[in-house]
C-alpha cells in the first residue's frame, strides 16, 4: 500500500483480493478533518488474475494521480488513466 498527500488529502492505493482476483482501490481522506476515508472505484473496473500484475498497475496508477478534487475524487494524468 502506498500513501501520500495531494491537495490537502491523504491518498492511498491498495490491491484487494476478491475471489482469486485482484482489484485496485484508491482511497482519499481530507487532512485535518474527522472525515472518513472514501473509496473511489476505477472507471474500467478491471480485475487482475495475477497479484504481481495488479501491484505493478497499482504503482503506476498511484504515481499518476495528479490531483484531488474538493469532494475527494482523485484526478489522474493521461498516462495513468
Amino acid at each position: 500500500m502506498n500513501s501520500r498527500t495531494v491537495n490537502g488529502f491523504r491518498v492511498r492505493c491498495a490491491v484487494e483480493a476478491v475471489n482469486r482476483q485482484y482489484q485496485i482501490q484508491v482511497w482519499t481522506r481530507k487532512l485535518g478533518a474527522n472525515a472518513p476515508e472514501k473509496c473511489w472505484p476505477l472507471m474500467d473496473g478491471r480485475a487482475f488474475t495475477n497479484q504481481d500484475e495488479a501491484e505493478k498497475s497499482c504503482e503506476v496508477l498511484f504515481h499518476g494521480i495528479s490531483g484531488v478534487r474538493s469532494n475527494g475524487e482523485p484526478e489522474y494524468s493521461r498516462a495513468a488513466a
